[in-house]
C-alpha cells in the first residue's frame, strides 16, 4: 500500500507539471509542440494516477474490467511509442542544429524534455495496467458467470 502511495504523488505531481508547463509553453511562450507534448504527458499521468486511486480504494475490480484495462494500456502504448519517436527525433535536431535552449519559443531542447516525459509516462501507465490486470482472479470471474454449470 505505501508504493501505491509513493505513485499517486509521484502521478499527482506529473498531472501538475504537466498541466502547468502546457499552459506556460503554449500561452506564455508559443511553443505548442512542447506545450501538447506537456500536456499529453499530464494525461498518461492522469489515467496511471485514476488506476492507482481505484486500487487503493479497492474498487479496481468493480469500476474496470479488464477489456477497459486493455484499453487504457493501449494510450499508454501509444504515448511511449511516440515519444519515442519524438525523443530520437528531437536528439537529432538538437545534434544536427546544435541549438541553444534560449529563445524559449523555438527551443528544441524544451521540446525534447517534454518528449521524453510524455515517452516515460505512456511507459508507466502501460506497466500499472499490466500490474493491475495481473490482480484480476479469472478462476472468479468464471465461477460468477451464471451461464456456466458447475460439474
Amino acid at each position: 500500500m505505501l508504493s501505491t502511495k509513493i505513485h499517486i504523488v509521484l502521478s499527482s505531481i506529473g498531472i501538475v507539471l504537466g498541466i502547468s508547463a502546457f499552459i506556460c509553453f503554449c500561452i506564455v511562450y508559443a511553443n505548442i509542440e512542447a506545450g501538447m507534448w506537456a500536456l499529453m504527458s499530464g494525461i498518461n499521468a492522469g489515467l496511471s494516477l485514476m488506476l492507482h486511486c481505484h486500487y487503493l480504494k479497492e474498487s479496481l475490480h468493480a469500476n474496470f474490467s479488464r477489456r477497459a484495462l486493455h484499453y487504457i494500456g493501449s494510450v499508454g502504448v501509444v504515448g511511449f511509442v511516440s515519444g519515442l519517436a519524438l525523443t530520437i527525433f528531437y536528439i537529432f535536431l538538437e545534434i544536427y542544429y546544435k541549438t541553444d535552449v534560449m529563445p524559449i519559443q523555438s527551443s528544441i531542447v524544451i521540446k525534447l524534455v517534454w518528449s521524453f516525459m510524455m515517452m516515460k509516462w505512456g511507459f508507466l501507465l502501460y506497466w500499472t495496467t499490466r500490474k493491475y490486470l495481473k490482480t484480476y482472479n479469472d478462476q472468479q470471474l468464471f465461477s460468477e458467470n451464471p451461464n456456466i454449470e458447475d460439474t
